[in-house]
């Protein structure tokens, strides 16, 4: 723990992340919009705690994760609120700590090796500035739990394979502990890399004896702790995902994002405020209002009532002063006009929301479907190129700084790396890895919200190939 108050308090770059993350932060207020699954992963944390005959895990992506687990990882955010932060933002403290933490685990890495750079280091700096990969670790997302996972495993592998195999293995246990309860399949896509560097060792005859303790803590400890402290559900829920899954079923599902708002009579005009439909099927505002199913427009919709509703807010009068308040306003009359042509009142047709975009999936019998989803996933949407609407048209031009990653990783790993690869066990774990998610992602993602926001967890893997490319080779001979 030493360590990263040390190097936080001797390191201006690391300061001034942890300061823009937090002023965000509170920026955006009691705002989910920008992350609209947001508000389900605060449900889950105000009634972790006490609350008896209410399922917290309901509403978010925390549903099959143990209980234990979330009372561990959300304590901290737990005491923040019992001192007076808000809920949302004591959640999206949390995000800030985890992702700062892995910032430090792997600076602290890079000057350890024996080719520490400083360049090195500003590079890891700005990739985990990359605009997506900020929001969604500034928000209470489950992104930041992930990055923090795959850290602690590549970190920890790096320390088990340079022989400092209790500290590696610590790591490496709680961070796979943590991934198998945050995100099974990815958990999953881990093993299948350590599978292939346990090949790599057999073919080259290393030690067996060091593989014999990384599957006890990468995966027969946590396996372990998770059992024990799941739900019957989830762990039938794990055991299928992992042992009956059929991948092409799942890429074959909808990637339609739907939802129903009703629009009073008043803004069907143009002006006035709006309501949504209640579960009973009335209204929450105006009597006479008009029904209108949209199509990948969650974060407009939420934009559109957040605005009206907070007039004082900071993040209003900034979107107003800056313009950008009035182009979401003609954008929404534009849909409900849209949504009115037809009598029957039938979905908007959309495609320039990020979560409207569909996207077909690749497939196991078809191996060659595979190469346009990766492609997208990796270096999607283009910019310069009309996608469609707005929100696809800036999202674009985020894209050419993961070409950037990807080019610099390249060049380190052919200047470097390539004659070190088939020594390099850690080296060779975070490229199986980096391919496995890019495969798996190609086979499920099928709408370019979520494939956007699942990218930003390429960025460990990328950074490791980036470190070991050129540190001293650590292998299992040594």
């Amino acid at each position: 723990m030493g360590m990263f108050f040390k190097l936080l308090s001797n390191n201006r770059f690391v300061v001034a992340f942890v300061a823009f993350h937090i002023m965000f932060a509170m920026f955006l207020g009691r705002l989910f919009a920008l992350a609209p699954d947001e508000g389900g992963y605060l449900y889950t944390f105000t009634y972790l705690y006490g609350h008896r005959y209410t399922d917290p895990q309901f509403y978010s992506g925390w549903i099959t994760a143990p209980k234990f687990f979330l009372w561990v990882t959300h304590l901290p955010a737990k005491l923040l609120v019992q001192v007076g932060v808000p809920d949302y933002l004591a959640l999206r403290l949390l995000s800030i700590a985890l992702i700062t933490a892995s910032l430090i685990l792997l600076i602290n890495l890079q000057r350890r090796t024996s080719f520490a750079s400083n360049t090195i280091e500003k590079y890891i700096f700005l990739f985990f500035l990359i605009p997506s990969v900020f929001l969604w670790t500034s928000v209470g997302l489950r992104e930041a739990f992930i990055i923090a996972e795959f850290t602690l495993i590549l970190v920890g592998s790096n320390y088990f394979f340079a022989s400092q195999k209790t500290r590696g293995l610590i790591y490496i246990a709680v961070g796979s502990y943590g991934l198998m309860s945050t995100k099974n399949y990815l958990w999953v896509c881990l093993v299948a890399s350590v599978l292939v560097v346990w090949l790599n060792s057999s073919i080259r005859r290393s030690k067996k004896q060091y593989f014999g303790k990384l599957f006890i803590g990468l995966i027969l400890l946590p396996s372990i702790l998770f059992a024990s402290t799941t739900s019957v559900y989830a762990l039938k829920f794990f055991i299928s995902s992992v042992f009956h899954t059929d991948v092409t079923g799942t890429g074959a599902r909808s990637g339609d994002s739907v939802l129903q708002v009703a629009i009073p009579a008043d803004e069907v005009g143009g002006t006035g405020s709006g309501g949504t439909l209640n579960s009973d099927g009335s209204t929450s505002s105006k009597p006479a209002a008009t029904v209108i199913t949209f199509h990948g427009d969650t974060t407009l919709i939420l934009l559109h009532f957040y605005l009206i509703d907070h007039p004082k807010s900071l993040f209003t009068k900034v979107l107003s002063a800056t313009g950008i308040k009035r182009k979401l306003d003609e954008i929404w009359v534009t849909k409900i006009k849209q949504g009115l042509v037809k009598k029957s009142v039938a979905a908007l047709p959309d495609s320039s929301s990020l979560s409207g975009y569909i996207l077909k999936p690749g497939s196991l019998h078809e191996p060659l479907s595979i190469v346009r989803p990766a492609f997208l996933f990796l270096f999607g949407p283009i910019p310069l190129i009309d996608q469609g609407g707005l929100a696809l048209n800036v999202v674009s031009f985020e894209s050419p700084l993961w070409w950037l990653l990807y080019v610099v990783v390249g060049i380190q790993f052919l200047r470097y790396g390539r004659r070190r690869f088939a020594g390099d066990q850690v080296l060779i774990m975070s490229m199986t890895f980096f391919t496995a998610l890019v495969v798996f992602s190609s086979l499920v993602e099928v709408n370019l919200g979520t494939s956007f926001r699942h990218r930003s967890i390429l960025l460990v893997p990328l950074l490791m190939i980036f470190i070991r490319s050129r540190a001293k080779p650590v292998s299992v001979n040594n």
